[in-house]
């Protein structure tokens, strides 16, 4: 088609997108590409941002709805219930089928959103928020999108379809476990306040400039020494060569997940920009939740498209 159409010859990348954060623009804009195609995630970052033009090539995966449909219909009751429906980009096209299909059952039927995603789209570092919702329902296997959710509104009461195996089932998370590690972590880093490692991450757009260049800020006017890597991986052992007997805290401008399910494995605190927020007091820490707006447009300072209305102050 290409050589066809257009004369060129088409190189297919063997760099895997984990996610619609890791779309390589700025690979493809170093290797002389003219264009790139990113499948199957949404349009997280705007083409306008790219480096390269970008033509995103979208994936809907449609499944029978119908069960999803009767077995809402026999495990919640008709009056008292409303519903909230969440999942990953590939599914929410069949949302408004499952709408009007419940509308007249049920109380009240809602697709959140948390722009610039799409209406009921969560992903593992973004969720809308749905603060004290009764019902969630999230479609879609494995946990990691579902679990951002969980964090965001611990008070909700979560349920998973699987749109592949036709069940249904009650998901739970441990905020509480969770909040207590990562406190610890956090006062781990107030006592050893010396030296600082920023590791912005070089897969794909997951490691933001703008907000390095925030947090740059306040450790300059904090006068706290610290040096700065890119990285397309953060491991153990990466971080026990950088550290040893140099540094005592790193910051991760990547993908906050990183910090949240693996923190406790590393053998230094690896804090996310919030938890940077939080360590120098532009955010006090929720006891009971965690904010996961990392892509969000009306999140704090330390997300990706929000910029600082004035100098940062002590």
């Amino acid at each position: 088609f290409f050589k066809r159409f257009f004369f060129r010859e088409p190189v297919i990348s063997n760099r895997i997108s984990f996610g619609a954060c890791c779309i390589d623009d700025i690979f493809f804009k170093l290797v002389g590409a003219d264009t790139s195609f990113h499948y199957g995630h949404s349009c997280l970052v705007p083409i306008i941002k790219c480096l390269v033009p970008i033509s995103y090539i979208f994936l809907e995966i449609y499944f029978d709805q119908s069960f999803l449909v009767e077995i809402l219909k026999k495990n919640f009751g008709k009056a008292e219930s409303s519903l909230n429906f969440l999942s990953t980009i590939q599914f929410i096209s069949c949302f408004k089928k499952i709408e009007n299909e419940l509308i007249f059952y049920f109380k009240k039927i809602k697709i959140p959103q948390n722009k610039p995603l799409s209406p009921g789209e969560t992903l593992g570092c973004t969720s809308p928020s749905l603060w004290n919702s009764k019902n969630i329902v999230y479609i879609g296997d494995g946990r990691f999108h579902l679990e951002s959710c969980m964090i965001e509104s611990p008070n909700s009461r979560f349920f998973q379809y699987n749109p592949f195996s036709h069940l249904l089932f009650v998901t739970e998370f441990s905020i509480k476990e969770f909040l207590e590690e990562r406190k610890f972590i956090l006062l781990k880093s107030i006592i050893n306040q010396k030296n600082f490692c920023f590791i912005t991450g070089a897969l794909g757009r997951q490691g933001d400039a703008n907000i390095f260049k925030k947090i740059k800020e306040i450790f300059k006017i904090k006068k706290f020494k610290f040096f700065s890597i890119f990285s397309t991986e953060i491991s153990i052992d990466k971080l026990d060569i950088l550290g040893f007997k140099k540094i005592d805290i790193f910051i991760q401008i990547a993908c906050p997940r990183l910090s949240y399910d693996w923190g406790k494995i590393f053998n230094f605190p690896l804090l996310t920009s919030f938890e940077v927020s939080v360590l120098f007091g532009f955010t006090v820490l929720n006891n009971t939740r965690y904010s996961m707006d990392y892509f969000s447009n009306s999140g704090g300072f330390w997300t990706t498209y929000i910029k600082p209305k004035k100098k940062f102050f002590f």
